[in-house]
């Protein structure tokens, strides 16, 4: 029978609890951002971060920017929400189409950074 354990809290390890606090730190942005490139819309030229998970799950991060010049965005009537754009997702296809978006970046290791 296994026992549930708290982790320790390295109170008295000071450099031990510095280096994990760098490392999740370092693990957090490598999923958060890992493998993210820059998308360009071919309509209205609005730039997005976008990584190919898998052939059928695509993520997109939007930036304030990028949704302020989004032209699909912009015909919006205040109130009105859309899930996203067809013509940036067309663009996004296409860049993983023409090599530009493969999917298959190599992820940073997660772990303590390599110094």
């Amino acid at each position: 029978m296994s026992t549930w354990a708290k982790a320790p809290d390295l109170a008295d390890r000071p450099d031990q609890r510095a280096a994990v606090r760098e490392s999740t730190a370092a693990d957090r942005d490598a999923y958060l951002r890992g493998g993210l490139r820059p998308v360009e819309c071919e309509r209205c030229a609005a730039t997005v971060l976008a990584k190919k998970n898998s052939p059928q799950h695509t993520s997109v991060q939007w930036s304030t920017e990028s949704t302020r010049q989004c032209a699909v965005f912009a015909a919006l009537a205040p109130g009105e929400v859309a899930e996203s754009c067809p013509d940036l997702q067309r663009s996004i296809a296409a860049a993983a189409q023409d090599g530009r978006l493969t999917g298959d970046e190599p992820e940073p290791v997660p772990g303590p950074p390599r110094r």
